[in-house]
C-alpha cells in the first residue's frame, strides 16, 4: 500500500511532464535556433559534417547535431523529428535525478527533485527544442555525479572517507565530461568546480594519483580539442564574438547579472526550491563546522549536499563574474538546476525529518509536500505551452514563395 501511495503521485506528476514536454513540441513554433541545428543535421546527412553552405563547420552542440541528424535519418525530416531527440533526453533527464537523489540521499529526495525538474518550466521549454540544452542537462548531471562518486569508497554507494581512487570510475567520469562537453561548451565552467572538489575533498596531492590525472588530463585534452575544432570550423568567428559580445567580461556589470539571476531564481514556484537550497546547504554546513572534521569525514548524505551546492554556487558566481552580459539567460544556467532541485529537496527532507522518525509519516509529509509543490508549479509549467513564437517558419515560407531567380537569401549564420 505504502509503495502505491508512494508511486502513483510521481508517476502522475512525472508522466505530466513528459506530456508537456511533447505538447510543446506540437504547438509551440521554432525558436530560431532551431532552424540552425535542424539545417546543420541535414548537412551531416549529405556530407557527413555540419558543413554551411559557406564552408565553415557549424561547432555548436557537435554531438546533439549528430544525434538530430540520426533521429532525421530513420524519422524523416520533419520539425518534430527533429525535436524528438530533446524530448528524449529531457524524460532521461527525470529519470536520472530520481536516481542520483535516491542513491546520494535517500527515496524522498530523488522524488521531489524529479517533480520539480518534471515540472521546471525552462526544463520542458529547452526540452521540447531541437538544440542541445535538453542533452547538456542530462550528460551535466551525469558528469557532477560521477565526479563526486569517483570520490567515494565503496562499489555499493557513498561512504564517509576518500582512499585509493578508481580508474574505472574516473574513466566513467571523463567519458561524461567528454559527452556533456561536445554537447555545449559551457561545460567548461564545470571543470574547474570538479577539479575543487577534488582538492577538498582528498588534499590536493589527490590530484597526482595516476586515475585521478589521467581522467584530467582527459578532460584538458577534450577542452583543447573542441577550442581547436571551434578555430578551425569556423576561422574568426571567436574573436570577433569576443570582441562584440565577449564570452569572457571579468567583473563586468555584475549587478546587473546579480538582479537577473537572483529574480529568475527567487520567481513563482522557484522561490521555494532556493529556500529550500539555502536552508539544505546551511544545515550540511553548520554540521561541518560544529564536526570540525574533513569533508570526507562527513556522513555521505551531507557530503553529497554540499558536494552538489559547491557546483551550483560555483557555477552562479562564475556566471555573475565572468560572463559576458550577451549570455545572461536562464538558458545557460539550466544545466546545474538538478543541482539546485536536489539540494532544495535535502532542505525539504530535513524539516520533515526533525518532526517525525516514522518512516510511514515522513513518506506521507513527502507526498503531501511534493503534491502541493506540484500544485504550486503547474500554472508555470502550462503557462509554457502559450508561449508565443516569433514565426521565422510563416517568415521563410514567405522568402520561398517570394524569391526570384536572381535573389540572394543573407543570414547572420554563415
Amino acid at each position: 500500500m505504502l509503495r502505491v501511495v508512494i508511486g502513483l503521485p510521481l508517476a502522475v506528476i512525472v508522466v505530466g511532464g513528459i506530456w508537456l514536454r511533447w505538447r510543446y513540441s506540437q504547438t509551440v513554433g521554432l525558436h530560431v535556433d532551431e532552424f540552425t541545428t535542424l539545417w546543420a543535421a541535414r548537412r551531416t546527412l549529405e556530407e557527413g559534417v555540419p558543413r554551411m553552405p559557406s564552408g565553415v563547420i557549424y561547432t555548436r552542440g557537435l554531438f546533439s547535431t549528430y544525434i538530430t541528424a540520426a533521429f532525421l535519418a530513420v524519422g524523416g525530416e520533419s520539425y518534430t523529428v527533429g525535436r524528438l531527440p530533446s524530448i528524449v533526453f529531457g524524460v532521461a533527464s527525470i529519470v536520472a535525478i530520481l536516481g542520483v537523489g535516491r542513491v546520494g540521499w535517500n527515496r524522498r529526495v530523488g522524488w521531489l527533485a524529479a517533480i520539480g525538474l518534471a515540472l521546471l518550466p525552462e526544463a520542458i521549454t529547452w526540452s521540447g527544442r531541437a538544440r542541445f540544452y535538453s542533452q547538456l542537462l542530462l550528460f551535466a548531471l551525469l558528469t557532477i555525479w560521477l565526479a563526486y562518486w569517483a570520490l567515494q569508497t565503496d562499489d555499493d554507494g557513498p561512504k564517509e572517507g576518500v582512499v585509493a581512487p578508481s580508474l574505472g570510475r574516473y574513466m566513467l567520469f571523463a567519458a561524461m565530461f567528454v559527452l556533456a562537453l561536445f554537447s555545449q561548451e559551457e561545460t567548461i565552467l564545470l571543470f574547474p568546480l570538479i577539479v575543487l572538489g577534488m582538492v577538498l575533498w582528498g588534499g590536493w596531492r589527490y590530484l597526482l594519483r595516476p586515475p585521478v590525472l589521467t581522467a584530467n588530463l582527459i578532460c584538458i585534452g577534450a577542452m583543447a580539442m573542441r577550442y581547436g575544432f571551434e578555430i578551425w570550423g569556423q576561422p574568426g568567428y571567436f574573436d570577433t564574438i569576443q570582441e562584440q559580445k565577449p564570452y569572457v567580461a571579468l567583473l563586468h556589470d555584475v549587478a546587473a547579472s546579480w538582479q537577473f539571476y537572483s529574480g529568475y531564481l527567487m520567481r513563482n514556484a522557484r522561490i521555494v526550491w532556493s529556500i529550500a537550497a539555502l536552508f539544505g546547504v546551511g544545515v550540511a554546513l553548520v554540521q561541518w563546522i560544529r564536526r570540525r572534521v574533513p569533508l570526507n569525514r562527513l556522513p555521505a548524505d551531507q557530503q553529497a549536499t554540499l558536494y552538489f551546492a559547491l557546483h551550483f554556487f560555483g557555477v552562479l558566481v562564475i556566471l555573475l563574474t565572468m560572463v559576458g552580459s550577451g549570455w545572461r539567460d536562464s538558458r545557460y544556467i539550466l544545466f546545474v538546476l538538478p543541482c539546485w532541485l536536489l539540494i532544495g529537496a535535502v532542505g525539504i527532507t530535513w524539516v520533515i525529518d526533525r518532526i517525525s522518525a516514522q518512516l510511514a509519516w515522513r513518506w506521507s509529509m513527502t507526498v503531501l509536500v511534493g503534491t502541493g509543490i506540484a500544485l504550486f508549479m503547474w500554472p508555470s509549467a502550462v503557462n509554457v505551452l502559450a508561449q508565443d513564437s516569433d514565426r521565422y517558419e510563416d517568415a521563410f515560407h514567405y522568402v520561398l514563395a517570394q524569391r526570384g531567380d536572381d535573389d540572394i537569401v543573407m543570414t547572420p549564420q554563415p
